[in-house]
């Protein structure tokens, strides 16, 4: 009997110990099937955050700095983009892909806008000369736009493209060191007005990248003469890079013309807005070829510390790459711009006032007129 209930307890220990191993066993399935499960969870979660911040960047490219778009790039032509509106006042060559618009209906609303200008333009005091040049179906519209008109530093989009250009080509890195000449202008890069440089010493360095963005955005006078010292000179820069893109008026060449006092001017210096707008177009065209390269240059005309001019009449929220020029011994008040909204265009304003206000005031006008048209075009 004794051996009996020893086998019978050794019998009763195995079934305990074998009831344990599969309940452990059990207990180990679970805890995998959870780690598993909490793995998943988090790589789905994961995923989800991913997805969400790949779409918010891609939203949110536009909004801030324009990127190049290769669709844009398809849209445009060499021949649209070439359009040579010195030969007649406007143009038009096509609507624009996206619009329900007939060409006819388009070419209507563009005549009707034209009108609408010379009419505002005609009713202001002072000179005003217009140039509209939509980058995307070649339209145009000028108005005074070959009458000489002083540059003041609007001209400086045209330099730092030349400069852009170079470092496209290799020429230059852009951060490669300048060394701030304090001599007067020509000598050396000293200017007053604009700019913090001239408070620099003598032989003070800056990367390129620094002094092209100095010149745009703050517009610094002594930043724009250290680019064009080495670019080899204003007069290499006027023929060897302005001068085949436009020439309306011979940026050096000295011209004569009737101010806004009605008194006789003569001088250089001077340019136009046809020349401008182009200047600005040849930038887009630039930009679009080679973004990379260019993008530096369109974020600081796109963030430079002049708030009033075309961006200030344009729908919120649209990017507005832009040069203002201002000289109070001339009564000017200029902007140029690249506007990349519904269809992005160029856009060039030159006033001779003597006033400031009212100057921005109408150049406000004005560019809300074409922005008006762009998206009445659209909806």
């Amino acid at each position: 009997m004794i051996r009996s209930d020893v086998a019978v307890s050794n019998q009763g220990n195995m079934e305990y110990k074998n009831l344990n191993v599969k309940h452990n066993y059990q207990k180990s399935i679970q805890r995998q099937r959870k780690i598993i499960l909490a793995l998943c969870a988090f790589i789905s979660v994961s995923c989800i955050i991913v997805v969400i911040l790949f779409i918010q960047s891609s939203m949110g490219e536009r909004h801030d700095v324009p990127k190049s778009s290769s669709a844009k790039a398809t849209e445009m032509t060499g021949s649209t983009l070439s359009t040579d509106v010195s030969l007649s006042e406007s143009g038009t060559v096509s609507t624009h892909a996206q619009s329900t618009l007939t060409a006819e209906e388009r070419e209507s609303m563009r005549v009707a806008l034209e009108s609408s200008l010379s009419d505002k333009i005609a009713a202001y005091n002072g000179r005003y000369s217009l140039c509209y040049l939509n980058l995307e179906n070649g339209e145009a519209i000028v108005i005074n736009g070959s009458q000489p008109m002083v540059a003041a530093s609007s001209i400086k989009i045209a330099y730092n493209t030349a400069l852009y250009q170079k470092i496209e080509l290799g020429d230059f890195l852009p951060e490669n060191k300048l060394a701030y000449n304090s001599a007067a202008y020509p000598t050396g890069d000293y200017e007053a007005g604009t700019g913090t440089i001239q408070n620099s010493a003598d032989g003070t360095e800056f990367t390129i990248s620094e002094v092209s963005s100095l010149s745009i955005r703050i517009s610094d006078n002594c930043a724009t003469n250290m680019i064009l010292r080495l670019l080899g000179g204003i007069d290499v820069v006027n023929s060897s890079y302005m001068k085949p893109i436009s020439q309306e008026v011979d940026y050096r060449s000295s011209v004569s013309y009737t101010d806004y006092k009605g008194l006789a001017q003569s001088g250089r210096h001077r340019t136009s807005a046809v020349d401008l707008a182009k200047f600005a177009q040849q930038l887009y065209d630039l930009y679009n070829a080679n973004p990379t390269v260019y993008q530096p240059l369109i974020d600081d005309l796109s963030n430079t510390d002049y708030s009033w001019g075309i961006a200030s009449g344009v729908s919120s929220g649209t990017i507005v790459a832009h040069k203002v020029g201002f000289n109070s011994a001339y009564g000017v008040n200029n902007d140029v711009a690249i506007v990349f909204g519904l269809e992005d265009y160029a856009l060039c304003i030159m006033t001779e006032t003597g006033d400031d206000a009212t100057a921005k005031a109408n150049i406000k006008e004005l560019a809300s007129m074409v922005d008006s048209f762009i998206v009445s075009c659209n909806t």
